[in-house]
């Protein structure tokens, strides 16, 4: 939402650049009619009905970009935004008129350059003769071939009618004027409509995670209530067996509560943390079984600070237990965790394969990692599962967070 608020503070920085600039213009010109030598009242006036005739565009603008786009345009109301701004347009123009030709300074719509110019060119000449005659020079006169006689500078009676200020017919100049706005609501829209564009893919993405939330919050949900169905039932299986074993496996059983409540509702956790958890549920899955069940546990000795999605291996060795193990054969279990080079972490699950290898390699809490996988990692993990006449393999390989 940060960006999205520094998305509409640019878009505004934007406007309020553009409008500073198209306001400042005529200063500008200002200064460069006065410096030519226009008076500075008539270059005010000049100003002042620059300014007039970019009023009725300035509140078109704020009309469109305020009102009509965020109401009409981005709600799909197509023919009520047209209306609208047609509507809008002839309204704005007819009650704010444009500047006329009386508001032009007389002197200003009636005095050619022309003239003014060739008048002072003539004077200079003059000036140059009176000062040579001054000084009695003997050939004060140009040559018969550069000569400029007095008579060419003379004003002729057609430059000294005045020069009307050409103005193009009414209907022109609002025609002119209607397309300029158009042009301009058109500019105003491609901005917003890039600036949303921008503003709904940071919403699409942030939907898409509250998604990918929702989703890892529901698996993780899913695998909880299994987890603990089958621990409970090897609880249920020591009481009559061993009182004392199962009086501890209850205090191990509640550490491992505490971590699934507390700690594997966090989007990660420290791999020290999670391993204790594997290292808890396999100390109470082996109480269960006799020493015909070989099990075999392989982690760090130290452990790196590094984290990892929580509940992420216990699927796999939950299957292992469930679907490995044979009271009446000889089974296996070996479970191993180690870093890898390149800030990666392999997890491998080997069980014996004792005729179930099917149910274990298609049961649902494997499709449930499997599409946790791709939420978490996208492509970015190895999952390679194998089986054989005699065991069950799987191997993970994660990016380390």
């Amino acid at each position: 939402m940060e960006r999205v608020r520094k998305q509409q503070l640019l878009e505004q920085s934007i406007y309020g650049v553009i409008w500073s600039v198209i306001f400042f213009l005529p200063l500008i010109g200002e200064y460069f009619a006065v410096s030519g030598g226009l008076e500075k009242e008539e270059v005010r006036t000049l100003v002042r009905d620059s300014w007039l005739g970019i009023l009725p565009f300035f509140m078109l603008f704020l009309l469109n970009n305020y009102v009509l786009v965020p109401y009409f345009l981005f709600k799909k109301k197509y023919w009520q935004y047209t209306l609208s701004l047609v509507f809008a347009i002839g309204v704005i123009f007819l009650i704010v008129p444009f500047p006329m030709k009386g508001r032009f300074p007389k002197e200003f719509r009636q005095e050619p350059v022309y003239h003014s110019a060739k008048e002072s060119r003539r004077n200079q000449i003059i000036e140059m003769r009176e000062k040579a005659r001054k000084k009695e020079t003997a050939n004060w006169e140009l040559p018969d071939q550069v000569k400029y006689p007095v008579e060419k500078f003379q004003r002729p009676e057609a430059l000294l009618k005045p020069v009307p200020f050409l103005y193009p017919p009414i209907t022109v100049r609002y025609l002119i004027h209607f397309m300029i706005a158009f042009l301009m609501v058109g500019f105003n829209i491609a901005i917003k409509l890039f600036f949303k564009s921008f503003r709904d893919e940071e919403m699409l993405k942030e939907l898409e995670h509250q998604r990918l939330q929702s989703e890892l919050q529901y698996l993780k949900y899913q695998i909880n209530p299994h987890f603990f169905m089958n621990t409970l039932n090897n609880i249920h299986a020591l009481v009559d067996i061993d009182t004392g074993k199962a009086k501890s496996t209850i205090v191990e059983l509640s550490k491992l509560m505490r971590y699934v409540l507390y700690e594997a509702s966090n989007k990660t956790i420290l791999l020290k943390r999670e391993v204790q958890f594997l290292e808890n549920y396999i100390a109470i899955m082996g109480l269960r079984y006799t020493d015909k069940v070989s099990i075999e546990m392989k982690f760090p000795i130290e452990v790196p600070e590094v984290q990892i999605p929580p509940l992420l291996f216990i699927s796999f060795v939950e299957n292992a237990f469930k679907h490995g193990v044979s009271y009446r054969n000889d089974s296996f279990v070996r479970v191993i965790v180690q870093q890898e080079e390149g800030n990666r972490l392999t997890f491998r699950c080997t069980n014996s394969n004792n005729g179930r290898a099917d149910e274990q390699h298609h049961g649902i809490g494997l499709d449930n990692i499997r599409k946790r996988l791709r939420l978490l990692f996208g492509n970015d993990y190895t999952l390679s599962i194998t089986q054989d006449k005699n065991k069950f393999d799987v191997l993970l390989i994660i990016p380390l967070l």
